[in-house]
């Protein structure tokens, strides 16, 4: 498989397509093909794109990010044989086994409430769509209406219990996200594949935890296979929505260890990245003051909006880190209710999508590349005032004046197509959305 053709989630901003014209750009700042630093990797697109080409180091906050890079990067060397091995191991779980039959009685009422909305009462399948999941049943903002929902909540929590397992790390999606964002099955079986991922050897390891969220992001029962905000299955007049029974129907049928299992052969298709590729967890000022020296040139696509972007993948870190995470609330009413996205309340806040401390986090940027004598290319996607995009939270022409204030040549690339080509300052000025990205281009 190419790596230019493989994308591991639904992920917003997805530079795969620009990676040839990125590339262009990283060896014109730095022609001795040295090692790569990508400073905010999400799922690692263009360090896996130059990754035949050079030596790359992945960085990001984000857990999620690093085990997509790390999987992307360093594949699993498996057969075929060996990848229904392992899905059948998963499938016969003690573990999976367990936790479907803790949470049998909600997953009977699921189908239960799909079943009836099929045939025109849609009641109850809005309810339960619209519910709190597991993690939250006893707090006194849950509000479950229906008895029969209360009913199958209260069983399915007293038997997680019983088996030991209400705040273990082997049904964190189980209990956080089942019911909202997967079925009840769904849940399950992804806790089984992430249980026999963390029991696995380490040259495997984040190849399955990978291939696990994936199938989280190809199952997730949303509106544009994105974690910002669950399904909401009325419009603002409170009407259900007419495409609502087709749309669950749709995602809650996928069949998570067969998705898996695709997943899991599509990584072991891949090919490596040349020399040592690396994937680090961790701050970009605090990557680039330990490891700088590892360095040849710096590629940054740091987020532009106000919209934090971990708020979309919110799911995926927790599934990573398999912890309890404390959920985020909102005030509603006068009352301060669980966020309906189920938010960790510890999610990260990027400073570069907040705009007053965005143009502080730019400066360190540049400051700090420059300071340790490293070209870099930063992308920037323009936007322009009633195109349907979210504001930028800094301009480019801030945010060529702050490149320039440490870097004595800086350019600014657009790209057409593939194509990309130099602007003047005068050019700055342009309708920015007839471009998809432009490149600031810092020469050392």
């Amino acid at each position: 498989m190419q790596v230019s053709d493989f994308r591991p989630i639904y992920y917003l901003g997805c530079k795969t397509s620009f990676a040839d014209a990125i590339a262009a750009a990283i060896n014109e700042v730095d022609p001795t093909n040295g090692r790569l630093c990508d400073l905010f990797a999400g799922t690692g697109a263009v360090a896996a794109a130059l990754g035949s080409s050079r030596e790359v180091t992945t960085v990001d906050v984000q857990e999620y990010s690093r085990v997509l890079c790390e999987a992307v990067l360093c594949p699993p060397a498996l057969n075929t044989a060996q990848v229904v091995r392992i899905t059948q191991s998963i499938a016969e779980s003690q573990l999976a086994a367990e936790v479907l039959r803790c949470v049998q009685p909600l997953s009977d009422y699921e189908h239960e409430c799909i079943g009836a909305a099929a045939s025109g009462n849609t009641g109850p399948l809005v309810e339960l769509v619209e519910s709190p999941p597991l993690a939250v049943f006893e707090s006194a903002d849950a509000g479950y209406a229906s008895s029969r929902l209360q009913e199958a909540m209260s069983e399915a929590a007293h038997r997680l219990r019983t088996a030991g397992l209400w705040e273990s790390a082997d049904t964190t999606v189980s209990r956080h996200f089942a019911g909202v964002y997967f079925s009840y099955r769904q849940g399950a079986l992804l806790d089984a594949t992430l249980a026999y991922a963390e029991g696995a050897e380490e040259g495997v390891r984040n190849a399955l935890k990978a291939a696990a969220l994936s199938t989280a992001s190809q199952l997730v029962n949303t509106v544009g296979k994105q974690f910002a905000q669950p399904l909401r299955p009325r419009n603002k007049a409170g009407v259900v929505k007419a495409n609502l029974v087709k749309v669950v129907q749709r995602d809650r049928s996928w069949d998570t260890l067969d998705t898996y299992r695709t997943w899991l052969s599509r990584y072991s298709a891949l090919p490596r990245a040349i020399g040592a590729p690396r994937a680090l967890r961790q701050d970009y000022l605090e990557a680039l003051q330990e490891h700088a020296g590892d360095y040849s040139v710096l590629y940054a696509d740091p987020p532009y909006t106000r919209d934090h972007y971990s708020r979309f993948y919110h799911v995926l870190e927790t599934m990573c880190l398999r912890d309890n995470p404390t959920v985020s609330r909102v005030v509603k009413g006068g009352k301060k209710l669980v966020s309906r996205g189920l938010y960790r309340e510890d999610r990260h806040q990027s400073p570069f999508c907040i705009r007053s401390t965005a143009p502080a986090a730019f400066e360190a940027l540049f400051k700090a590349a420059r300071e340790h004598d490293l070209p870099l290319v930063l992308s920037y996607s323009p936007h322009e005032e009633g195109d349907g995009t979210h504001p930028r939270v800094v301009s480019i022409e801030q945010i060529t004046a702050l490149a320039r204030s440490h870097y004595t040549r800086v350019e600014v690339s657009v790209i057409d197509g593939s194509v990309h080509n130099n602007l003047n300052r005068n050019g700055l000025k342009l309708k920015t959305r007839e471009h998809a990205e432009l490149l600031v281009k810092c020469f050392r």
